[in-house]
């Protein structure tokens, strides 16, 4: 079944806030995949010195470790997509509330 969008959905999507929500976020997620790749590194790194420790003069060890490098990056978008450790989920909270307060002092400032 496909959606269909409806024009104020469009106009809703587009405007400046919405748009800076968007970079926002994308920022925020791309951070905490960022912190999640570094946090499960040492998985990687553990596998490489198991596979160092068997290793019989094959050249595979330095093969396994890029795909287990990937491995690590991709496991850390994923989670991230998929609503990580909540860490930019705070990031967007935290700097549109802070956001939001500027914007009502400034016009506290300009009423009075």
């Amino acid at each position: 079944m496909i959606a269909t969008v409806q024009p104020t959905q469009i106009a809703s999507t587009t405007t400046p806030d919405a748009l800076q929500h968007r970079k926002l976020t994308d920022a925020a997620q791309q951070f905490e995949g960022m912190f999640l790749q570094q946090m499960l590194k040492p998985m990687s790194n553990m596998s490489k010195e198991d596979a160092s420790a068997t290793d019989d003069g094959d050249d595979q060890v330095g093969d396994t470790s890029t795909y287990q490098s990937l491995g690590v990056e991709s496991l850390a978008r994923a989670i991230s997509a998929a609503g990580g450790l909540g860490i930019a989920r705070n990031i967007v909270a935290s700097v549109e509330k802070e956001s939001h307060g500027k914007l009502e002092a400034k016009k506290n400032l300009k009423q009075h």
